[in-house]
């Protein structure tokens, strides 16, 4: 059976759309869906492929001010003293360049005009006011020592200002090369900016991580931000160039010349470090994706060791130096694919990663390559569910998954290249579980048409392999060679009579005909197509391949004639009971083999699985005209040819049709093989081809006298004799004219 036209539309819509949703999931990332299923894919290969260290180890160093650091030494912010103080205790070590990652945005609140302010109204002494302003200034110290070492302060994008919103100092600038780098960046409106006398006196200005959504993952690092429209380096740019004695920043745009190319993504490639060797690859909008290491690529201290000239405090002669915060009494720490790690941190690990040269690289065709990765993997694997068993199916669509993740990893492992299976896979395995979950449906559709059509048509062996292959059945027709068998009653509409008014006997008496008529057939894996009246019609080789189709009918013939005697026992005895006399009844059965239709026989809205064709309504055609022949069993000449030689078969006529003007001859089924071999059929075979041999050569005398003979030989058949000797008369009163074979024309059966 075909599913229904609406139905294989849906079957075809619903995978289909699971690929197309996918697809606009990987064009168009609706609220980062895509993105995300690629994160998470990306921070697994980090996780099993760390970066590695460099041959020279690190080359930053993270002084972080932690919980134990504010337990001695108070929570951040600090007074300036105290950060002068750590700052050239780093001078002190080496530091080529000592980075602040965090805004120095608020007056020292111990320095003397905030404490004038504070304490006002003064008392009226002047030695007071004079003892006050004789006190040593902390903010210009701190700025005098920022302009002696080779440091960097920062500002954050995002936060708000506390007092007043300036634009942050900038030594050095930034040039776009290729394009305008600010059409692919986010532009921040606000920013919190370190003080002006702090930025004149560092060496370096940089943003510092932006402020971002509360526990949202760090995969990413700005190394470029547009405030207002004007492009600022990061801090960790601003620390290597003040490191390496740079001089500026070039920031490369890439774009393509026609405006698109599957080769390039248009925006920020990478920036330049002018001055030095050091080149940064980017995202598109300026990002450095973070390829964060184990615990040997980082060096970290906490600052109360620096400042305590702890022992184990690590070199930093030459190395950079990053001050930054993990504790303000709360954890300041950010969810990265590494762990939770403090902004200073993984500044530090991205000054480490650019100075190394690793970098984790999104080519500019990955886009393109997972799409058309989706597109075509998805239609092969909806075409292969539709067409295959789901194993199939679900077997290419594990091997798609298994060749795409492997080719990922092989990409990352070799060249840091970030290609995303998972989306892609996630897609194939849903359009492969739809198509899937559709063609169940239908199956199980096809299962309970199934069950309704042929639950007692087939025998129960042929009605599992229907059900494990409903599409064995087809909706539209088809032609097969087809063993037909029409079984009837002959004599039963005198009986029939009697049970007029008793409807329960009446069908008893048809019950206990066709109940094991039917399982006859079965046995013998036919099927019943259809009871009519009194008469039962059965096939073979249909639905199912039968093999040796023709003598499976013959036999199951001959079975309903022995079993025919049950019914008429039971017959005798309800005679008896009822004071009747007992009719006894018998059998017409027409065999014939050949091609036939089989389909749906029935209307659009009631499928009806049929069979129709010349070889069922010629062997319906014997069935009728079996009572004049005498023998129960009548055989078209397409029956007799497939069995061959290997029953009792005695031909009795030649019929002719519009479809068989020369006519097809008829035989009468006497008995199995057995039969055959018993000289006495032999010889009644013998003088009936002496009896068509004269009638067809219209010597009716001859045929007169083999008649006669053939009536004294056992096992002859006087009902046929009689009728061909009324054929004969009749013949002999209208010839039949010089040119006829012997043939009897039944018109259209």
């Amino acid at each position: 059976m075909n599913p229904t036209p609406a139905f294989r539309r849906l079957s075809a819509i619903l995978p289909g759309l699971v690929l197309v949703l996918g697809l606009a999931v990987a064009i168009y990332d609706p609220r980062g869906a895509g993105s995300f299923l690629q994160n998470q894919v990306f921070d697994i290969y980090q996780q099993i492929l760390p970066r590695e260290a460099a041959p020279a180890g690190p080359r930053a160093v993270y002084v972080d001010i932690d919980a134990e650091t504010a337990k001695r030494y108070g929570a951040w912010p600090w007074p300036r003293k105290r950060v002068a103080e750590l700052v050239d205790r780093m001078r002190e070590a080496g530091a080529s360049a000592i980075l602040i990652d965090a805004a120095l945005s608020e007056p020292d609140p111990t320095a003397i005009r905030e404490l004038m302010r504070l304490w006002t109204p003064l008392p009226a002494e002047s030695d007071f006011i004079g003892a006050l302003q004789s006190l040593p200034d902390h903010d210009r110290e701190l700025a005098d020592l920022l302009r002696e070492t080779p440091s960097i302060v920062s500002f954050v994008p995002g936060k708000t200002a506390f007092d007043g919103q300036h634009a942050p100092a900038q030594p050095a600038a930034v040039a776009p090369q290729g394009g305008d780098p600010r059409h692919y960046m986010h532009d921040y409106q606000t920013w919190r900016p370190t003080l002006a006398p702090f930025e004149a006196a560092a060496r370096g200005v940089g943003a510092s991580m932006p402020d971002g959504a509360p526990g949202a993952r760090v995969r990413e690092l700005p190394l470029l931000v547009n405030l207002s429209g004007k492009l600022y380096p990061s801090n960790v740019l601003e620390t290597l160039r003040v490191a390496r004695g740079g001089t500026g920043y070039r920031a490369i745009v890439a774009a393509p010349e026609n405006g698109f190319s599957f080769e390039m993504e248009p925006g920020i490639e990478r920036v330049e470090i002018g001055g030095t060797p050091l080149v940064a690859q980017t995202t598109r909008d300026g990002k450095l994706r973070l390829y964060f290491g184990r615990d040997e690529t980082r060096s970290a201290v906490s600052a109360w060791k620096v400042l305590g000239r702890a022992s184990d405090v690590p070199p930093l002669e030459g190395r950079v130096a990053v001050i930054g915060v993990s504790a303000n009494g709360t954890e300041r720490l950010f969810d990265t694919p590494a762990g939770k790690l403090a902004s200073g941190a993984i500044a530090a690990s991205a000054i480490n990663q650019i100075a190394a040269g690793h970098f984790l690289v999104r080519p500019g065709w990955a886009a393109s390559a997972e799409q058309l990765f989706i597109f075509l993997g998805g239609i092969l694997v909806i075409l292969v569910v539709r067409r295959f068993r789901f194993r199939w199916g679900f077997m290419l669509t594990l091997l798609l998954i298994a060749g795409g993740a492997y080719g990922s990893w092989w990409a990352f492992e070799n060249h840091r290249w970030l290609i995303d299976p998972a989306l892609g896979g996630t897609t194939l395995l849903l359009a492969c579980l739809m198509g899937a979950l559709m063609t169940r449906l239908h199956t199980e559709d096809e299962i309970r048409f199934v069950e309704t059509q042929f639950g007692r048509r087939l025998s129960a062996s042929g009605l599992a392999k229907m059900k494990s292959n409903p599409r064995l059945i087809r909706a539209e027709g088809a032609l097969r060679d087809v063993t037909s068998v029409v079984a009837g009653l002959r004599g039963f509409n005198i009986i029939a009579d009697r049970y007029l008014e008793d409807p329960t006997a009446y069908a008893d008496i048809l019950n206990r005909f066709f109940s094991p008529m039917t399982k006859i057939v079965q046995d013998r894996n036919g099927m019943v197509d259809r009871g009519v009246g009194d008469t039962l019609y059965a096939a073979w080789n249909a639905p199912l391949d039968v093999a040796d189709h023709a003598s499976k009918g013959c036999d199951a013939a001959l079975r309903m004639v022995e079993n025919l005697e049950a019914l008429n026992e039971f017959l005798e005895e309800d005679a008896r009971r009822q004071h009747l006399s007992h009719v006894p009844l018998s059998l017409s059965i027409g065999i014939d083999t050949g091609t036939a239709i089989t389909g749906n026989m029935g209307a659009v809205q009631r499928f009806d699985y049929g069979v129709l064709g010349e070889p069922v309504s010629f062997a319906a055609y014997l069935q009728r005209n079996a009572r004049h022949y005498g023998p129960a069993i009548i055989v078209g000449e397409g029956a007799q040819k497939a069995v061959g030689a290997r029953y009792a078969l005695l031909e009795i006529d030649l019929v002719s049709t519009p479809r068989h003007p020369e006519g097809r001859r008829v035989y009468a089924l006497l008995g199995d093989p057995i039969m055959r071999a018993n000289p006495k059929f032999r010889a009644l075979q013998e003088a009936h081809a002496l009896i068509f041999s004269a009638y067809r050569s219209q010597r009716w005398a001859e045929a007169r006298a083999a008649i006669a003979e053939c009536r004294k030989l056992n096992g002859a058949i006087p009902t046929l004799y009689d009728f061909y000797e009324a054929r004969i008369a009749a013949y002999e009163a209208d010839p039949p004219g010089p040119h006829w074979n012997g043939a009897f024309f039944a018109g259209r059966v």
